[in-house]
C-alpha cells in the first residue's frame, strides 16, 4: 500500500511540475507580448535604495511599490534604417497618374514620428520638356507625406535625382512606399525611367 501511494506522490508532484513548466512558459509570453508596450514600445522597470532593479508590465496595468523608483525607456530597436532598389521602373502612364516606384519590404515601420529622405535617380531622353512627379506615401493609412515636382527642357541632360525630404507622424504601425507620375505620352523609341530610389527613415522623439 506504501508503495502505491509513493508512487502516486511521485505522478502527482511530475504532474504538477509540468503544469509548472507551463504556467511560466505562458508567462513568459505573455510578457514578451506587452513588454515592452506594444503600442509606444517603452519598457517601464522600478528600482529600489539597494539598486535592485526589476522590469514591469506597465500596459497591464502593472506600478512600482511604494518604495521604489520608476524609471522608464525606449527600447525600439529601429532608430534608423533604409531600404531601396536599383530595379528599372518604367512609368507608362501619362497625364499625371501615379505608379509605384518602391514598395518598402519586410516589416512595417513601428508607430511613431518618423524624419524621411528619399531620393529618385530619373532618365530622361524625350527631348521634350516634362514634368516629373514623386511622393511618398503610407500604404495603409494613405498618409500623403511629401512630394517634389522636377520640370524638365529639351535639352537638360540625360539623369536627374530627385532629393525629397519629408516628416510623418504615424498613428499606427505601416509601411512607406514611393509613387511617381509624370505629364507626357512616351514617343515611340523614347526614354523615361526611373532608375535607383532609396529611403532612409529615422525615428525622432517628438513633433512640434
Amino acid at each position: 500500500m506504501r508503495k502505491s501511494t509513493m508512487a502516486g506522490r511521485g505522478r502527482l508532484g511530475a504532474t504538477l511540475g509540468a503544469l509548472a513548466v507551463v504556467m511560466v512558459t505562458l508567462s513568459s509570453s505573455q510578457a514578451l507580448a506587452t513588454i515592452p508596450h506594444s503600442s509606444t514600445g517603452v519598457i517601464t522597470s522600478c528600482y529600489n535604495s539597494s539598486g535592485a532593479l526589476r522590469v514591469v508590465d506597465a500596459q497591464q496595468g502593472r506600478t512600482c511599490a511604494a518604495d521604489e523608483t520608476q524609471l522608464v525607456w525606449n527600447s525600439t530597436t529601429i532608430s534608423a534604417t533604409q531600404w531601396g532598389s536599383g530595379a528599372v521602373v518604367r512609368p507608362t502612364r501619362a497625364g499625371g497618374v501615379a505608379e509605384v516606384a518602391l514598395l518598402q519590404p519586410g516589416n512595417k515601420l513601428p508607430a511613431g514620428s518618423w524624419s524621411l529622405t528619399a531620393t529618385v535617380l530619373i532618365a530622361n531622353g524625350l527631348n521634350i520638356p516634362t514634368s516629373f512627379r514623386c511622393f511618398m506615401r503610407t500604404r495603409g493609412t494613405l498618409i500623403f507625406i511629401s512630394g517634389q515636382l522636377q520640370d524638365w527642357g529639351g535639352t537638360d541632360g540625360w539623369h536627374r535625382t530627385m532629393t525629397i525630404p519629408g516628416l510623418v507622424s504615424m498613428p499606427e504601425a505601416d509601411w512607406i512606399d514611393v509613387f511617381c507620375s509624370h505629364d507626357q505620352t512616351l514617343p515611340s523609341g523614347g526614354v523615361l525611367q526611373i532608375e535607383d530610389v532609396r529611403v532612409i527613415a529615422q525615428r525622432v522623439a517628438t513633433t512640434f
